[in-house]
């Protein structure tokens, strides 16, 4: 990692998403991950380091790009060395070379049984058929690299021994599936459906959804599900991928808005009415995890859910997640028992309508629950507990304020009454701050957390070293035990405090007459504070 630095220069990975002023030694830009009509999105070429003093986002190379292409960490790694011209084997033994060549060949065995489908699926007239009539044009089909597993137990995987993958290696990658009544062999995981790659931000095949379309009994003789999906494998998190997100990021970030939707078809058929901030969930409920990785991206979601019971719970626990995670939460309203997927069908306007006029997580949900309320003090209950956490796990108190109101108008209660409920809850376990398995809020800057004195001193500590020239004056005003104190406690804003000083020298020449400058108000902050001390 370390000659990857040293190769690159930040500013130059930067400035390619974004353009750069150089002010002084470093080089300044609106920030490309929040919105902002002033440049405060600095990078430091000498340290290799970024920071933005409006929203917080601060790193390294490595996570500008991961931040900024949607990539995993060993993505980012690959792509930068490769820029560099530095080969990974070099950087980090103990990620041996067996490793990596094993990851290769699962990559290779799923992109190879994505072209044995797409190949199927041509000679299936009746499969194509069925896919129009879901409202997927066969361009769209082709983009999204839809295909078809037969219904043949072992066709895909003859296929692709006969090219040289090892029954293990179609193992691993969750395509193929030990036989229990024959050991030593395998049989094919997906038969008989429409297959729906999975891929990475990389754009790289890493696993498969595959809907039924021929009633063939599983393995034990079941009914087969209407979905299955890829075992988790080393290529493959559910709780991480998102269906799509290799399509959508760049297009969540340029809308600011992301639209969550449950199904392949939905997802599909919302790209196609051109709607290219929409991503899917993968076989599994809405993690901590995709919230983190969406919220690089945006703090707005739209989540589109399917028109049943079950949608409905799954909706409000992932609002509540969102909510919590510090996301501004809407669902659309769609005609009853329809889905995006058939509004899409019906009229592409009509879905882009419903998710633009899309209400907010509470109003949507109060006005969904009032259908499975007896009477009004059934509802009443069903409010309390369900709608009540949404407002409790709220960041911001005035939009708790503004919601508290409108749940105490749908249910004609007085807002105190809400209120109180509401401070119950925040209380709570898993209510108040973020819930489990919710993304790490960043934490709080220097800006808000830190008095003037600690800032001033902090610039000072952290450009020069606690043993450098200009911290020694302070040491003989604060003395030295309280300085190394002060050091300590400031250390996890030490990039920040860096930052700071250098936005402090701005283009002046002398990097001494700053540091005087900042030592002088210091002197004087000070003072103020022991005037402050004699008074109180």
């Amino acid at each position: 990692m370390q000659k990857i630095k040293e190769k690159l220069n930040i500013a130059d990975v930067i400035g390619q998403y974004v353009p750069l002023r150089r002010v002084g030694r470093n080089w300044t830009a609106k920030c490309p991950f929040h919105k902002e009509r002033t440049p405060s999105f600095h990078v430091s070429p000498e340290r290799g380091t970024y920071m933005c003093f409006g929203c917080g986002e601060k790193g390294d190379v490595f996570s500008f790009v991961q931040k900024m292409d949607g990539l995993d960490f060993p993505t980012a790694l690959k792509q930068l060395a490769e820029k560099a011209g530095v080969k990974l084997d070099r950087l980090s033994p103990q990620d041996s070379t067996l490793q990596r060549e094993k990851e290769e060949r699962l990559h290779e065995a799923c992109e190879a049984a994505a072209k044995f489908f797409e190949s199927e699926l041509k000679k299936r007239k009746d499969v194509l058929g069925y896919i129009k009539t879901r409202g997927v044009t066969l361009e769209t089909a082709a983009v999204w690299r839809l295909g078809y597993a037969p219904a043949d137990w072992e066709q895909l995987s003859r296929h692709l021994m006969a090219t040289g993958f090892a029954a293990d290696e179609l193992v691993q990658a969750g395509l193929a599936v030990k036989s229990e009544k024959t050991p030593g062999t395998v049989f094919d995981r997906f038969r008989g459906r429409i297959m729906f790659p999975i891929f990475d931000a990389a754009n790289q095949v890493i696993a498969f959804s595959g809907r039924f379309f021929e009633n063939i009994p599983s393995a034990k003789g079941a009914e087969p599900a209407k979905y299955v999906n890829s075992p988790e494998t080393e290529l493959f998190r559910k709780s991480r991928v998102l269906y799509g997100y290799d399509r959508a990021f760049k297009a969540i970030r340029k809308a600011d808005c992301i639209l969550l939707v449950e199904g392949q078809f939905d997802l599909i058929l919302a790209h196609q009415s051109g709607i290219p901030f929409a991503v899917a969930l993968s076989g599994t409920a809405l993690t901590g995890e995709h919230l983190a990785r969406l919220g690089r991206l945006s703090k707005r979601l739209v989540l589109a859910l399917d028109a049943d019971a079950a949608g409905l719970r799954a909706g409000l626990k992932s609002a509540l997640m969102a909510l919590a995670a510090g996301f501004d939460v809407k669902v659309p309203v769609f005609p009853a028992g329809k889905d995006p997927a058939d509004l899409a069908r019906e009229n592409p306007e009509l879905l882009k309508a419903a998710v633009r006029t899309s209400k907010t997580a509470v109003e949507f949900f109060l006005n969904s629950l009032q259908f499975s309320a007896r009477d009004g003090r059934g509802y009443k209950k069903i409010v309390e507990a369900q709608v009540l956490p949404l407002i409790a796990v709220m960041e911001s108190r005035i939009d708790q304020d503004h919601f508290i109101g409108v749940v105490a108008h749908a249910i004609d209660v007085s807002p105190e009454a809400v209120r109180s409920e509401v401070i119950k809850l925040e209380g709570l376990p898993g209510i108040a701050g973020a819930m489990p398995g919710s993304p790490e809020i960043h934490e709080k800057s220097a800006e808000s957390l830190l008095t003037p004195l600690q800032k001033k001193a902090g610039m000072l500590i952290f450009k020069f070293g606690i043993d450098s020239k200009a911290v020694r004056r302070l040491s003989e005003a604060l003395g030295e035990e309280k300085l190394r104190e002060l050091e300590r406690s400031l250390e996890p804003h030490a990039e920040e405090l860096r930052f700071r000083f250098d936005r402090e020298l701005g283009d002046h020449t002398s990097e001494a007459r700053i540091t005087e400058d900042i030592i002088v108000d210091i002197i004087r902050l000070m003072e103020r504070e022991r005037v402050k001390m004699k008074f109180t």
